[in-house]
């Protein structure tokens, strides 16, 4: 008779293996063989369990949380490597980079996004390739990128993620905090270009802009958790709260 924890065991627990078997990086592929095993089921209901109001409305709120820093940081990045990597590149790499994963990493549901540690990184190989020739920058990204894949492919491979269950909270906790440290600070610097370029007129309707745009964006999904309004009316406002305050700043020209 089968026990209740023989029964519970997860197959790719390690702790229990005796010999080579024990060590992870001596059973290449077992980790990735297991995620698309556990996965496998529900990569359908993954993708039909999506069509429905609650999965829209957080689309829309996660992308225009991530499109609009990411535009932020990638006109900057655009200014400081000379136009060689500009919205257009990086918008498109994101996409099929997340539609690639999304569909042979397991993870059906992903979410990807440009942050300030990109936009750091593409700034460093820039200044060291201008030393040389500032032209061999797209080739040199691009083989940054081909090792960068390579590595990947060999931690997945050998099971190396596995001895991330070693690395407490604080790392990633430090992480998130030196992330959320760029996003201030490299708001402030695009603000501190406005006066450079453009003067102190232009220079406060930017800081007033960002201001409103802040308070807006707060207020209305303050609104949605609250109970003023009807609650039908309350959900719009805290979930179209992004593109609500987009559509109430911009100028119309035409």
């Amino acid at each position: 008779m089968v026990s209740e924890d023989s029964a519970e065991r997860d197959p790719y627990n390690f702790d229990d293996e005796v010999g080579w078997r024990a060590y992870r990086v001596l059973r290449p592929g077992r980790g990735m063989y297991h995620d698309i095993k556990r996965r496998l089921p529900y990569y359908k209901s993954d993708i039909t369990d999506a069509w429905t109001y609650r999965t829209f409305a957080g689309t829309v709120r996660i992308y225009f949380v991530n499109v609009l820093p990411a535009l932020a940081f990638l006109l900057d990045m655009n200014s400081r490597t000379g136009g060689f990597f500009g919205v257009n590149e990086a918008l498109f790499s994101s996409a099929l980079a997340c539609i690639v994963f999304s569909i042979l990493g397991a993870q059906p549901l992903t979410i990807v996004g440009i942050t300030g540690l990109i936009s750091l990184f593409n700034y460093t190989i820039f200044d060291i390739i201008k030393r040389y020739d500032s032209s061999l920058y797209p080739e040199f990204l691009a083989w940054v990128a081909i090792w960068a894949a390579i590595f990947h492919w060999l931690f997945a491979i050998w099971n190396l993620c596995d001895y991330m269950r070693y690395v407490t909270d604080f790392t990633s906790e430090s992480f998130g905090t030196y992330v959320g440290i760029i996003y201030l600070v490299k708001g402030v610097e695009l603000l501190i270009v406005e006066f450079e370029r453009y003067g102190p007129r232009k220079g406060y309707l930017g800081v007033v802009i960002s201001l409103l745009y802040f308070f807006t964006v707060y207020n209305l999904q303050s609104i949605g958790q609250g109970t003023w309004f009807k609650p039908w009316i309350r959900d719009f406002l805290g979930d179209y709260a992004f593109p609500v305050n987009i559509a109430s700043l911009l100028d119309d020209t035409t």
